[in-house]
């Protein structure tokens, strides 16, 4: 976990001119966003909307009322964006293929999907948790994150947009710690999924990232045992901008890698010739 957090020198916490979201020209695009109703999610919806999107599509279970408010709220000057929201549990396929086939009738596009929506653990030893809590975490941190994935690929090659997918990781994928089984090893999973996706769609323009947000203060986290509360020191703009920064344009060599939104972006691009060559930031077994 250490190399990660100096594998550029400069540890970012908060947003900054490179990323701010501000300063972006988004303008024209369409981007959905799952777990959009609160912490991460909330705060890339709104991001976006600075950045300049035409359009959002906002997934979540729970109420978006006030989300949409708030991105309305932040457009700039100027603009018409248009917000779609969906009560969506992103573990009901059929829900999800509903809600995608609405949005791509809106609007006729899609340019980014940001799957954000995600689980935490039970904080259980694997013989002391329930059988269903520790799958369910897979349920929304795995199997939702496909059923989005799926809905939306079609849309996005017919479409012929910016066909950007974003799904939101964890350093957990990295690391081993008791009680967190499921949901370390369900961001494991979600880091090859999202190289699969660059394999198998990568010829039809589809490019897909894989981030860590950061540690972050939200509701998912506040279950958090009290000995990993240290650790929560990142904002929720932080991640936000730096989404907002990787889709400004497209960076195919940074394909189905794992990236910190920690990282400072200047020194990560810095980083370009050694990542590709050294085939880094992927999930392997080195022999």
């Amino acid at each position: 976990m250490w190399l990660v957090s100096t594998f550029v020198p400069t540890e970012r916490h908060d947003t900054y001119p490179a990323i701010d979201a501000n300063k972006a020209d988004l303008r024209g695009k369409v981007v959905l966003i799952t777990g959009a109703s609160r912490g991460v999610g909330k705060a890339t919806a709104i991001a976006m909307a600075q950045a300049g999107v035409a359009g959002l599509v906002l997934f979540a279970r729970s109420d978006l009322s006030a989300v949409k408010d708030a991105c309305l709220a932040s457009q700039r000057a100027g603009q018409s964006l248009q917000v779609l929201t969906f009560a969506v549990d992103i573990a009901d396929n059929e829900q999800v293929v509903a809600a995608v086939t609405k949005a791509g009738e809106a609007f006729g596009r899609l340019d980014i999907v940001i799957n954000n929506a995600g689980q935490v653990n039970d904080y259980k030893l694997i013989a002391d948790g329930d059988v269903q809590d520790w799958w369910g975490i897979w349920d929304i941190n795995l199997r939702g994150t496909y059923h989005v994935v799926r809905a939306v690929l079609p849309l996005f090659i017919k479409s012929g947009g910016d066909k950007t997918i974003i799904n939101v990781g964890s350093l957990a994928a990295v690391f081993i710690s008791p009680t967190t089984s499921s949901y370390c090893t369900s961001k494991l999973a979600l880091l090859r999924f999202t190289e699969f996706i660059n394999v198998e769609y990568g010829d039809k323009g589809v490019l897909a990232y894989y981030i860590h947000p950061g540690a972050i203060s939200t509701d998912m986290t506040s279950t958090l045992p009290d000995r990993y509360k240290h650790i929560l020191v990142d904002t929720v703009e932080l991640s936000a901008h730096t989404m907002v920064w990787l889709t400004k344009e497209r960076r195919d060599w940074l394909a189905g890698r794992f990236i910190s939104c920690t990282w400072d972006v200047d020194e990560l691009l810095g980083k370009k010739d050694e990542i590709v060559k050294g085939d880094k930031l992927k999930a392997r077994v080195v022999i």
